[in-house]
């Protein structure tokens, strides 16, 4: 069995965020409890109520054959072993801590979320120490909490929810490019991060001509100018859901798609209809400016937590509306960016 430390300020929406929208009944039905906004508080008067329905102290046998059942894992064998009055009754009686959320075995949690139940077995010197004591008239049955001085595994356990490129953020030791490639909407005046460079950067310019009807004798046609471009290029991205928390279930990777497609549609103010001009920035330059034409999104690799693909690539198409007349001159004095 696994633990989940929340506090009693955690709402629902953070325990979704840390155990997954599909797996969050599986807690809650294990744990007693109901879809409610504060699920700290829930759970604390839960705990407690169990704590006075449990009115006797717990026995040192009683406390022998719990303690056994935890000797696989060190830190919830120090963590009852250290226990007061209270935790021993809730323990005893509803097979849990306080504080704590009991984890379904079914349920699997990322790794960038901290969970007592480490697995590891209890020494064979601290499990001896801790049973003679707990059997001991002489120790009044009490447990002298210096024989984990040497041997502590307990660790702080909480939800793993650092902001993307935060020194929290469990990739800190890669180079995640937060804030290099930026796609900005005039519709909504905001602006998102791309975890990842585009896979190629194309940039085609062309020019559109048409000819004179054919004349006579001439070997070939005049061409005639009509206009020149608008660019209208491909950016292909390709990322994991992974790469903003370390936790796929963050909604980071849908929030960027779901950015992307939204700029494919008008926003309706009365009878005006109002498009987005978007602007795609590499390293703080605008690349180039214009409409979405095209969001295309291939889900491929393998499956995550909440039953969905973890790689992606997206892949979006911009038809530039040039913000300066273009013509010879401009063109050929434009930066390399741009």
């Amino acid at each position: 069995m696994q633990y989940l430390s929340i506090l009693n300020s955690t709402k629902l929406s953070d325990l979704i965020e840390a155990v997954g929208p599909r797996q969050v009944d599986a807690v809650l039905n294990l744990n007693n409890l109901t879809r409610t906004p504060n699920i700290g508080a829930q759970l604390v008067k839960v705990q407690g109520q169990a704590i006075i329905d449990a009115t006797s102290e717990v026995g040192w046998q009683r406390k022998s054959t719990i303690l056994n059942k935890l000797s696989g894992n060190s830190d919830l064998f120090e963590m009852a072993a250290t226990s007061g009055s209270e935790s021993w009754k809730l323990l005893s009686s509803k097979d849990t801590f306080p504080n704590m959320l009991k984890i379904p075995e079914s349920v699997q949690l990322p790794q960038s979320t901290e969970v007592f139940g480490n697995g590891q077995p209890v020494p064979n010197k601290v499990y001896s120490e801790v049973m003679n004591q707990l059997s001991s008239e002489a120790t009044n049955h009490k447990i002298d909490m210096s024989v984990f001085n040497e041997y502590s595994t307990i660790k702080p356990s909480n939800f793993a929810m650092p902001t993307s490129g935060s020194s929290g953020n469990i990739f800190q030791w890669f180079h995640i490019p937060w804030g290099d490639i930026t796609l900005y909407s005039s519709l909504s005046g905001d602006s998102e991060d791309f975890p990842v460079y585009p896979e190629e950067i194309p940039d085609a310019w062309h020019a559109n001509y048409t000819t004179m009807p054919d004349i006579i004798y001439q070997y070939e046609p005049w061409q005639l100018y009509q206009s020149s471009g608008p660019r209208s290029n491909q950016y292909s991205f390709h990322f994991h859901r992974d790469m903003w928390t370390g936790d796929h279930r963050d909604g980071g990777a849908n929030k960027l798609i779901r950015f992307c497609q939204a700029n494919c549609y008008p926003k309706y103010n009365g009878s005006a209809v109002d498009i987005a001009i978007v602007t795609l920035y590499i390293k703080g330059s605008p690349l180039i400016s214009g409409v979405m034409t095209d969001v295309s999104v291939t889900w491929t690799g393998p499956i995550g937590l909440d039953g969905w693909y973890l790689e992606c690539t997206l892949e979006i198409t911009i038809t530039e509306i040039s913000k300066q007349a273009l013509n010879f001159d401009t063109v050929k004095d434009l930066s390399l960016i741009g």
